[in-house]
């Protein structure tokens, strides 16, 4: 019996990673919503695979029924979130397992949007169909940290990304900094602007390198939004950066008002008015509160040290991802990764405590990926 048991358990498992894998597929389609994956096994053989391709297209449920060919009928169901069970821009998965004739459900982590916490399970089994819950449960949540984060705070994810040689500096003495990282670093670059729903950059960056913060060489179907800090709306008209099809620009009072004006005629560009934070910039709760709403779920912060520094010193990051490469740029007057002024620090603290996630090589460069953590945690 416990042979059975455990062979059982394996199975799910087995069937349940192949639905993560799946899932992992929908990295940059997916978002705002999670990276889901299912699969449909019958006779222990996998008869239909399917996973949240695109936002606002059939989520991964529907899309294991169909790749089934009308076969799912007596199935078992392998998802990696609770199925939906409310009609949002589709309709709920729950009634689309019940209408192919799903034997059984096994959840891999519950959903945290409380719209549909809890909810799939009682529906389900009132129709008949057999639940398991929690099979990789940790890994199948381990899949949307931007998700869950957004669910349950209404805040969005934030990930702070800059590229750096080893001592840490972003750029020379006389603001020279391309090309610091290699192009393996700056195509890994692209894929985490092509992860998120807003890039957010600082006026300073604009003014002096014009970028355009959009993704180039994957081949994505939605370009993320694009926030721009400038408190005094000192953008020029001609920035490049102005012609994303989504631009938000975060300002503070003190910007013109006629500016204002002339922006908000371009129906690609918000100007939001939000108070100022103690160093006079935007106050940037406040502005994390506004992206929430406008339903950012996952921030990339790329502005300069001055920038990230601001959302270092105020907790307000959750995941920091920097590029290391193997150069020493010195000098008193080079710019740093990181920047604020010494008596910020709380406490008198050396400085403020990461967790490292991963290290890894791309090209001659390094990837660090860290978290937020208390010293000697």
């Amino acid at each position: 019996m416990a042979t059975d048991t455990i062979s059982v358990m394996e199975k799910d498992k087995i069937f349940m990673s192949r639905a993560i894998s799946l899932a992992r597929k929908g990295l940059y389609g997916a978002h705002p919503n999670p990276m889901v994956g299912a699969v449909l096994v019958k006779g222990g053989r996998i008869t239909g695979e399917g996973w949240h391709k695109e936002f606002g297209g059939p989520h991964a449920e529907v899309n294991a029924i169909r790749s089934a060919a009308g076969s799912a009928k007596g199935s078992a169901l392998y998802v990696t979130l609770e199925p939906c069970s409310t009609t949002g821009r589709t309709g709920p998965c729950t009634g689309a397992i019940i209408a192919a004739g799903v034997r059984k459900v096994v959840i891999g982590a519950p959903d945290p949007n409380p719209v549909n916490a809890g909810k799939a399970a009682p529906i389900l089994r009132a129709a008949g169909i057999e639940v398991e819950k929690s099979v990789l449960s940790r890994e199948a949540a381990a899949l949307n940290p931007a998700f869950n984060k957004f669910m349950r705070t209404g805040l969005p994810f934030v990930t702070l990304k800059a590229a750096q040689s080893l001592d840490g500096k972003t750029a020379g003495f006389k603001g020279r900094s391309r090309w610091i990282s290699s192009p393996a670093s700056r195509k890994e670059g692209h894929r985490l602007r092509a992860e998120a729903d807003a890039v957010l950059a600082g006026i300073n960056t604009v003014l002096a390198d014009d970028p355009l913060l959009n993704v180039r060489g994957l081949g994505i179907k939605r370009q993320p939004a694009v926030v721009i800090l400038d408190s005094a709306l000192r953008i020029p008209r001609n920035a490049r950066v102005l012609d994303n099809e989504k631009v938000i620009i975060a300002a503070t009072r003190k910007a013109p008002r006629r500016r204002i004006r002339a922006l908000r005629l371009s129906s690609n560009i918000t100007v939001l008015i939000l108070p100022p934070g103690k160093n006079g910039g935007v106050d940037l709760r406040a502005l994390l509160g506004e992206l929430g709403r406008l339903g950012i779920a996952h921030l990339l912060v790329e502005g300069g040290g001055r920038v990230a520094g601001s959302f270092i010193l105020q907790g307000l990051f959750d995941r920091l991802m920097f590029f290391c490469a193997p150069l020493i740029i010195g000098g008193s007057g080079a710019g740093s990764s990181a920047v604020w002024r010494d008596a910020e620090l709380p406490g008198g603290a050396l400085g403020m405590g990461l967790r490292f996630k991963e290290i890894r090589r791309l090209g001659p460069d390094i990837l660090v990926e860290a978290e937020p953590c208390s010293r000697g945690s």
